[in-house]
């Protein structure tokens, strides 16, 4: 009978030997720190992209705001134009009788105050930034307000100008009852809000606008009741417009504060 024995080993004389508790500590910390700075490299990138794409929309915020203070100056000086001349219209109405003599004057009063205007501001960064959730990203929390105390004067103004739309149409349903549209046509056709608003104009432009005026042009009712409420609408117009200029100051002071200090955190020119 073959009888098999088990041989045992010596560690000491094989070629081999057991691994060490440190080697498998080592092997485990160098695993821990590739899988660390792998991590914290994507979270560098990471940072690097979101710093890029935040001077990118800073930037864009840039463009917008310096749009917007465009469009605020503009409304502001129209508005107070139309708030203006609706003063001019009331006051010509309370003459009375007298009123009847100044038809070019009546016409072009209320040219002015029946426009309507609104401010249209470039909204489509912040917009996207707020609904993203990116907003955050462009700095600190100072700077976030500046832009947050800005957006919230333009729905203050939105909201002003929501109430004066009502009133401006029903206005206009009493203008067509009592003015002969077709010299507010006139009007129209040689450019009177251009030529009002211009700092420079031809002698032959600003006769076209003074001849109009000194034409008395009649009315289609003199009615006492009907023209106290012209007046009357007059007056609200211009006090609603005045309302939405105070608020077009404040916001081109927020929207100016907001473009220094975007060009300051990221260093614009």
């Amino acid at each position: 009978m073959e009888v098999h024995t088990h041989t045992h080993t010596d560690p000491a004389h094989s070629g081999t030997s057991r691994k060490k508790f440190t080697h498998y500590l080592w092997e485990f910390l160098m695993l821990f720190f590739a899988v660390s700075l792998g991590f914290y490299a994507e979270n560098i990138r990471e940072n690097v992209v979101e710093k890029r794409r935040a001077k990118e929309y800073v930037r864009l915020l840039v463009d917008d705001f310096t749009t917007d203070m465009h469009e605020l100056n503009q409304g502001s000086y129209i508005m107070t134009k139309i708030s203006g001349y609706s003063d001019s219209l009331a006051s010509l109405i309370n003459t009375g009788d007298a009123c009847k003599a100044y038809g070019g004057k009546l016409y072009y009063y209320e040219y002015w105050s029946s426009w309507r205007w609104r401010i249209t501001p470039r909204d489509a960064t912040l917009k996207q930034l707020e609904n993203s959730e990116a907003l955050r990203y462009l700095g600190s929390m100072e700077l976030i307000r500046k832009i947050l105390d800005y957006e919230e004067v333009l729905k203050i103004i939105a909201l002003l100008e929501d109430n004066i739309a009502p009133d401006k149409t029903v206005n206009w349903q009493l203008v067509q009852k009592t003015f002969n549209t077709v010299y507010f046509d006139t009007l129209d056709n040689i450019k009177a809000a251009r030529l009002d608003s211009a700092s420079n104009i031809s002698r032959t432009d600003a006769d076209l606008l003074t001849v109009f005026m000194n034409k008395n042009y009649p009315l289609m009712t003199y009615d006492k009741n009907t023209l106290m409420e012209l007046g009357n609408w007059a007056r609200n117009s211009s006090r609603g417009y005045l309302t939405v200029v105070k608020n077009i100051n404040t916001a081109k002071q927020k929207v100016t504060e907001a473009i220094e200090a975007l060009k300051n955190e990221y260093h614009l020119k």
